[in-house]
């Protein structure tokens, strides 16, 4: 199969979505913008760098916003920065590696579809991340030390 090879960059604005499965008595759903990234595609290779405003969060409820973005400013992570590499060979591409934010560095993998594949506009994003060792400052939640989160968005591509 063949695939599209070259550089494009993320453009800023679009929100990622991360949805997590039920914590205590709800659950949460996240949102925050894209500030810019890059993919990079070669004839074996996929880089992805994707840039995220964690202090431009938005949370599905008012207790889990503050709770979210006291975290952000427990640890500094007002910018989310996420590079991964994976195989070229299939698309969907599954990238992996870390996601960085002020003191958090969690592993992360995400799978990353060109559309169209042969000259991608837009990419779309999907994946789950696990946080461990992570206090969630809401009354009843204190119990909480590990969340999974399901990743979903599209991304606007330029040619770098």
């Amino acid at each position: 199969m063949t695939h599209p090879t070259g550089t494009w960059k993320l453009e800023p604005g679009p929100r990622i979505t991360l949805q997590t499965d039920k914590i205590g008595i709800s659950s949460l759903e996240v949102t925050a913008p894209v500030t810019g990234g890059r993919l990079h595609v070669v004839q074996s290779t996929v880089a992805l760098r994707l840039e995220m405003s964690l202090a431009k969060l938005k949370a599905s409820n008012f207790l889990m916003q503050g709770a979210a973005r006291a975290l952000v400013k427990r640890f500094d992570g007002d910018l989310l920065i996420f590079d991964a590499e994976g195989e070229a060979a299939a698309v969907p591409w599954a990238v992996s590696g870390n996601a960085k934010a002020g003191q958090v560095d969690v592993p992360m993998s995400v799978d990353a579809t060109p559309q169209p594949g042969d000259a991608p506009r837009q990419l779309q994003l999907g994946g789950t991340v696990t946080m461990e060792d992570i206090e969630i400052p809401i009354p009843g939640l204190s119990g909480i030390n590990s969340i999974t989160f399901t990743i979903d968005g599209n991304v606007k591509l330029t040619p770098a």
